[in-house]
């Protein structure tokens, strides 16, 4: 699986360093390298969710989602941004969990 991930991550540096060289688009270029950089980090954060499972894989399932967004932007030049909100929500509704005390949960103070 971590292979697996390393190669989605590096097939889309190459897409973008592929699109970029074929349009010279720096707009569209910078702003994949940042929305890639978005979701990764958003997937290092979706760790701490492992305590509550579905919530956890409801979350890797968004950030699919999030990752197929950003290579239909990179491709076609469609932007969907609710896709790659998915993974924010699902952070969201475990933030919300935490906050009102969910036994499985622990402590969390702001």
């Amino acid at each position: 699986m971590k292979a697996l991930t390393v190669l989605a991550i590096l097939l889309a540096i190459g897409l973008i360093y592929l699109m970029y060289r074929k349009e010279a688009d720096v707009k569209k270029a910078l702003s994949s390298t940042l929305l890639l950089i978005g979701i990764i980090s958003l997937a290092i954060l979706g760790n701490v969710m492992r305590s509550i499972m579905p919530l956890f894989l409801a979350h890797i399932v968004a950030l699919i989602f999030a990752y197929g967004g950003l290579l239909l932007y990179i491709l076609r030049d469609k932007a969907y941004w609710y896709l790659w909100l998915l993974p924010l929500l699902t952070l969201a509704t475990y933030v919300l969990l935490a906050w009102l005390g969910n036994e499985h949960i622990p402590n969390f103070r702001f």
